[in-house]
């Protein structure tokens, strides 16, 4: 597939909120990267701040796409990762490069180790992908489950973003 698809070239003035909820065990977000990744990317790293207070947030998710087949990157990121703070994010997402320590070649000093060898990771941020706006369900927006009267049954629609 030629990068960008010319069947696809109105995906760049589409611009997507990605929709993210810290209470879902996983979120699964589709976005469309400004300039095509490398097949051996498996993680993306999203750092950025909250809108309103510029709170900043870096959380990373796995890739589950095949970027060779699609220009789409589809990852899944973990609700536990996710700010705690409900609001719009901007965030720019990252290639993530996660790679094994190899005995020798790292600059770790023995009393700064805090991990397993066989566990030990370098990560390594590449090219800005693009850049994303996201609405965020965060844990502290109250839930009302107790009504002062019992006849306070109604119904209305809320819309988010």
């Amino acid at each position: 597939m030629v990068y960008p698809d010319p069947a696809l070239s109105w995906c760049k003035h589409v611009y997507i909120m990605l929709q993210l909820n810290k209470s879902q065990t996983t979120n699964t977000v589709a976005f469309y990267p400004d300039s095509p990744i490398s097949g051996s990317v498996v993680q993306v790293r999203f750092s950025g701040s909250q809108d309103y207070d510029r709170n900043p947030s870096t959380f990373d998710g796995n890739v589950i796409s095949n970027v060779a087949n699609t220009p789409w990157v589809i990852a899944q990121i973990s609700g536990s990762s996710l700010p705690s703070a409900s609001g719009f994010y901007t965030f720019d997402v990252y290639e993530l490069d996660i790679a094994l320590l190899v005995w020798n070649t790292t600059t770790i000093d023995w009393e700064d180790a805090n991990t397993q060898w066989q566990e030990a990771k370098s990560t390594t941020t590449f090219d800005l992908l693009t850049t994303l706006r996201a609405y965020n369900s965060g844990s502290d927006v109250p839930e009302f489950t107790q009504y002062v009267s019992p006849n306070e049954n109604g119904a209305y629609t809320t819309y988010i973003g």
